[in-house]
C-alpha cells in the first residue's frame, strides 16, 4: 500500500504557530585540511565564478557553455594534482576495456548475478549483526597494519591523506571495474550499520554506560498517519536520560539506495555524540520511496509527512528538530526547507505567522543537482571511491528517467531553489568528492539569500566520507564537526 501522492504543502495545514526564531548572520567558514594552497586558491576561484554567474538574478547563467567550461576546468586542473590509479603508471580501468579483460570482468559478473542474493541473504539475516561486527573489526586490524608495513602512503590521492585512507583507497578502487547495479548499491548501503559498532569507534564507545551492538526501534503503524510503510523511532539501549530534542536523518545515495536499518547505527553514533548533560538526543528516520519505481515527488512527500508527523503527532518543536540529510538525503533536508519557507511565506501574506522551520539543517555531501552532470560531479568519479565510474554510469541515467527534460531537472534541483527564510545550514564535503561544485555552489547561494551556511571542507576524501569514520580520521573529524554544530544549534 502506498500514500497518495499530494503537493506537500497541503500537508503542512495542521502545523501549530510557533513565535519565530531569531536567525544569526549569514556567513561561510571554511575548514581545510592537507598542505598545497594552490588547491584553495581554486577553489576560491570557482566560488568567485559562483558568484558573478548569478549577478542578473537568473539561475540559465549556471548552463552557458563559459560557465560549463570554467568548472570543468577546474575540475580537471585539481586531477592534475592528484595520484590517480593507485599510483600505477597505467589506468587499470583502461586495460579492463581490453576485450580479453573486458570478457573476464563481464564473466564473473554474470557469475554474481547468480549467487550474489543468496550470499547476501545468508551474510544479512542469518549472520548475527555482533558476529558482523567482529568480523569486519578483525579484517581491518589484519589488513590495515600488513598495508601500512607493505603499501604505506603509495596508493591515496595524495600524501597528506592518513594512512587508514591510502589502506581504504587500495580495497574500494577495484570496485569501478565492475557493473553495478542497483541491488547491489541497495544492499551495500543496507549494510553500513555493520561498520558503526561501539568496538570500531572509542571515542564513541565512552560516551556510553553500557554499550549496545546496535539500535532497536520501535516499530508502528505510518498509515495511522497517512505515512508510507511505518514509522521507526530510534531508541537506546542504555541507561541514560532522552533528550527534548530530534534529529530528521535521511538516507543516502541519489534516492536510489539507502534504507533504514543501513543507517541505525550511524544515527544511534550522532544523538549520542551531540547529546549533552547524560541527555541522548532521540534520532528520527524516515523510510521514504526510492526512484526509479517512484518519483522525487514520492520522496518528498514522504519525508514531508513524516515531519509532520514528528511536529503534530509526536508534540516535538521545530526549534527542537535538526534536520541530517546525507548525500541525496541532503537534496531532501533543502527541498523539505524551502517548501516550509514558501508555505509560511503564503501563510504571511494572510496575515498569519507560523513559524515551522527546523532549528537547523547539517548536509553530508549533499546531492543538490540533478541537472546534466558537470565539474566535479564529472570529472571526480575517476577516483571517487563511492560515486565511481560504475556507480556514475548505473545511476545517473535515473535523472533523465525519472525527471525527464532539463527545464524539469532545473526547477526540481535544490540548488537552483529559493533560499529565503532557510533555517542556518551546515555543510561537511571533500574538496575532491564528486559533489563538491554544487554543496559550493548551494551554499554560495544560501548565503547570498541570508542563510546562515557553515561549511567545512576536508582534502583528498570521497563522498560522505565522515560514514567512514569507523575507519579513517577524517571521517572522524567530519563526523565531530557536525556533532558540534547540532550542539549549538
Amino acid at each position: 500500500m502506498e500514500a497518495t501522492l499530494q503537493n506537500p504543502e497541503d500537508t503542512i495545514l495542521k502545523f501549530e504557530k510557533y513565535a519565530t526564531i531569531q536567525r544569526q548572520p549569514s556567513t561561510i567558514t571554511m575548514r581545510t585540511t592537507g598542505s598545497d594552497s594552490s588547491d584553495s586558491l581554486a577553489i576560491n576561484e570557482l566560488e568567485e565564478h559562483h558568484t558573478r554567474a548569478e549577478e542578473n538574478g537568473s539561475t540559465d547563467v549556471y548552463f552557458t557553455r563559459d560557465y560549463i567550461a570554467k568548472v570543468n576546468e577546474v575540475a580537471r586542473n585539481q586531477n592534475k594534482k592528484l595520484r590517480l590509479n593507485l599510483g600505477l603508471p597505467i589506468d587499470p580501468s583502461k586495460i579492463a576495456r581490453h576485450q580479453p579483460i573486458k570478457s573476464l570482468i563481464q564473466l564473473v559478473h554474470r557469475f554474481l548475478l547468480l549467487v550474489e542474493n543468496p550470499l547476501f541473504r545468508i551474510w544479512s539475516q542469518y549472520i548475527p549483526l555482533k558476529l558482523r561486527q567482529k568480523l569486519t573489526l578483525v579484517a581491518w586490524k589484519i589488513y590495515f597494519p600488513l598495508h601500512k608495513l607493505l603499501i604505506g602512503r603509495k596508493t591515496g590521492l595524495h600524501n597528506d591523506a592518513s594512512l587508514e585512507y591510502h589502506a581504504l583507497t587500495t580495497i574500494m578502487y577495484w570496485g569501478r571495474l565492475f557493473p553495478v547495479t542497483v541491488r547491489r548499491m541497495r544492499y551495500a548501503l543496507s549494510q553500513m550499520h555493520v561498520n558503526h559498532s561501539p568496538d570500531m569507534y572509542p571515542t564513541w564507545k565512552s560516551l556510553m554506560k553500557n554499550p549496545a551492538p546496535c539500535n532497536c526501534r520501535n516499530k508502528s503503524n505510518g498509515h495511522k498517519y497517512g505515512i508510507r510503510g511505518h514509522v521507526y523511532e530510534v531508541f537506546h539501549e542504555m541507561d541514560t536520560k532522552r533528550s527534548q530534542s530530534t534529529a530528521l536523518d535521511s538516507k543516502t545515495e541519489m534516492t536510489v539506495t539507502g534504507d533504514v536499518d543501513g543507517n541505525l547505527g550511524v544515527s544511534e553514533k550522532m544523538g549520542m555524540m551531540v547529546g549533552e548533560g547524560g541527555q541522548m538526543r532521540d534520532l528520527f528516520i524516515p523510510d521514504y520511496r526510492l526512484v526509479p519505481e517512484h518519483n522525487l515527488d514520492d520522496a518528498v512527500h514522504d519525508i514531508t509527512l513524516a515531519y509532520e508527523w514528528l511536529i503534530y503527532e509526536r508534540g516535538v518543536k521545530p526549534e527542537n528538530v535538526v534536520l541530517l540529510g546525507i548525500s541525496s538525503g541532503g537534496g531532501l533536508a533543502v527541498l523539505l526547507m524551502q517548501a516550509l519557507a514558501e508555505f509560511q511565506r503564503k501563510m504571511e501574506d494572510k496575515g498569519e505567522t507560523y513559524n515551522l522551520m527546523p532549528a537547523g539543517g547539517v548536509l553530508m555531501g549533499p546531492f543538490v543537482d540533478y541537472t546534466k552532470p558537470k565539474g566535479s560531479f564529472e570529472e571526480f568519479v575517476k577516483h571517487d571511491l563511492v560515486v565511481n565510474d560504475s556507480v556514475f554510469e548505473e545511476g545517473i541515467p535515473f535523472l533523465e528517467i525519472v525527471l525527464g527534460s532539463h527545464d524539469n531537472r532545473v526547477k526540481a534541483s535544490p540548488v537552483y531553489g529559493n533560499f529565503k527564510g532557510l533555517a542556518p545550514l551546515c555543510i561537511c564535503v571533500s574538496e575532491h568528492e564528486v559533489v563538491y561544485d554544487q554543496a559550493m555552489l548551494l551554499a554560495g547561494r544560501a548565503k547570498d539569500q541570508g542563510v546562515d551556511v557553515t561549511v567545512g571542507a576536508w582534502k583528498y576524501m570521497c563522498h560522505v566520507f565522515p560514514m567512514l569514520c569507523a575507519f579513517v580520521p577524517e571521517g572522524r573529524e567530519g563526523f565531530q564537526f557536525m556533532a558540534d554544530w547540532i550542539k549549538k544549534h
